[in-house]
């Protein structure tokens, strides 16, 4: 090859190879490739977006759309139970661990802990440590399909995803636990321990008619206790039945601003029907300040993260960080006494396990609404907001900027709650909770509600079950809700019918 030939090739006018040029530019893209898988797979899954797209969505009808992108279309028997569409694999791997977390049952301690049998965090799933005071093995064991519970209660038989709460006064004009029991009454235990009562509910017909003359009943529960291991409870105490309501949507109620919660509970106080919904303030158990609470039936938890550690706690007899020693009372020894699955320094539930089920709740994806040029379900729509149904079960709400799932922000979603506490008379008192008195319930969401029978094979509704089926869930509205109930039993039949024909499409 001719020297100056050579020359050319491997130089140019600047003095720099044509080949040297080339090499570096590939290699900067290879580097810019790598760069970007690496924030890829290091940083852009955290938004919670995969790599698929979301043409369900983008083609669906927004109307239907009840959680925003977070909407699922599955047409199965466990709408409650899903992801949403496009997880990336990472959420992906902890929705699917969280999702075994919830169905799987814990078993009873065996006086280890994870470390003591070489468990190495994220290589095994340990799941011991029910009880030895509980009411539940599983949190499936209550929300089953991540709904309402499976099985209704049957007078004369155990309880299924139900219990029993109490309330005794203070003396000081407040509330607290009966002396030598707990708030939540637990009726089943292991290790030797002694359940702490076995709860009963009888059920009263209260007959009556629409202004068209049309007939119906409600029924009342009474509560009796048998079996109590610790004397006997005094004549004042205030009981109350909490059936497992569903869990989906989660995350999207824990993503709307506190300030867009509390402009609602403001725009409240000039209703011309007298609502005037109010925020339940309760302690965060982490942190100890008081903040906004939005989950359980009386709005007595501020997180998903404290709901599930909670729920774990008092229903489960689980221990976690969030909650470290049993729930055993000083006299309760033989409680106390119990093989456990951990200790203080080293909870039954991991943070790992915590933090996964924690995911997997505010991953969960809403149904998609239905039905929505049906004639029945429109007319019924209307029906709805004639009767100010509205006031407290608030149609649209947007989620705010600040989650930490980037996904769940800003999101336009339906759920029929104002996530307030309402009065609803004296017909639906219970126990206080918090600054939630005995007749306040939280505005339950109604997304997904339709779909109770396909998912749950019942349509029993309301805190303790009393309700079988929409109509008689409405007739026990009152206080507050007095006026729309009203509005509700003056409609003609057809009327009312499209309203329930409405409930069954969201």
């Amino acid at each position: 090859m001719n020297i100056a030939k050579s020359e050319r090739l491997f130089s140019d006018a600047s003095g720099k190879s044509p080949l040297l040029r080339i090499g570096l530019l590939v290699l900067a893209l290879s580097l810019g490739a790598a760069g970007f898988a690496w924030w890829k797979t290091e940083y852009a899954w955290r938004a919670g977006y995969g790599d698929g797209d979301l043409s369900v969505i983008n083609n669906a009808d927004p109307r239907a759309l009840s959680g925003g992108d977070m909407t699922t279309f599955h047409s199965g028997y466990a709408p409650f139970e899903q992801p949403p569409e496009n997880l990336p694999w990472q959420y992906q791997a902890m929705f699917e661990e969280g999702d075994g977390l919830f169905e799987m049952p814990f078993l009873p301690g065996d006086g280890n802990k994870a470390s003591d049998l070489k468990i190495v965090p994220g290589e095994g799933m340990r799941r011991v440590g029910v009880g030895p005071l509980f009411n539940a093995e599983s949190c499936e064991g209550c929300h089953f399909r991540d709904g309402r519970v499976e099985t209704p209660y049957v007078t004369g038989q155990p309880m299924i995803g139900m219990f029993l709460r109490l309330s005794v006064p203070d003396g000081n004009g407040g509330w607290k636990d009966p002396d030598g029991y707990h708030g939540q009454l637990h009726d089943k235990a292991v290790g030797g321990a002694k359940p702490e009562g076995i709860g009963l509910i009888f059920w009263e017909e209260v007959p009556g008619a629409f202004p068209d003359g049309e007939a119906y009943s409600l029924r009342k529960p009474r509560f009796v206790i048998d079996q109590l291991a610790h004397g006997p409870l005094p004549a004042d105490v205030v009981i109350e039945a909490r059936s497992a309501p569903p869990v989906h949507g989660g995350g999207l109620l824990e993503a709307i601003a506190e300030r867009d919660i509390l402009a609602l509970a403001e725009k409240q106080k000039n209703d011309a029907d007298g609502v005037s919904g109010k925020p339940n303030w309760v302690t965060d158990p982490e942190t100890g300040k008081r903040v906004l609470g939005r989950f359980s039936l009386k709005a007595n938890e501020p997180s998903l993260r404290a709901q599930a550690a909670g729920a774990a706690f008092n229903d489960m007899g689980v221990t976690s960080p969030l909650h470290r020693v049993e729930n055993c009372l000083p006299h309760q020894t033989d409680c106390s006494k119990a093989p456990h699955g951990g200790t203080p320094q080293e909870p039954e539930m991991s943070e790992q396990f915590l933090r996964s089920l924690t995911v997997y709740l505010q991953l969960l994806a809403v149904p998609a609404r239905r039905d929505l040029d049906d004639p029945a379900v429109q007319r019924g729509e209307l029906m709805f907001q004639k009767a100010r149904c509205n006031a407290c079960h608030v149609e649209t709400l947007k989620t705010g900027d600040s989650h930490p799932i980037p996904r769940l922000r800003n999101q336009a979603i339906r759920p029929y709650s104002d996530l307030l506490l309402h009065d609803m008379g004296p017909g639906l008192s219970g126990r206080p909770d918090g600054e939630a008195t005995h007749q306040e319930w939280r505005t339950p969401p109604l997304w997904g509600i339709g779909l109770t029978e396909r998912s749950n094979r019942h349509t029993m509704f309301l805190h303790d079950q009393r309700a079988r089926g929409f109509q008689e869930a409405i007739l026990w509205h009152g206080g507050e809700a007095e006026p729309a109930k009203q509005r509700f039993m003056a409609m003609r039949q057809v009327e009312r019918q499209a309203l329930i024909r409405f409930l069954e499409s969201l």
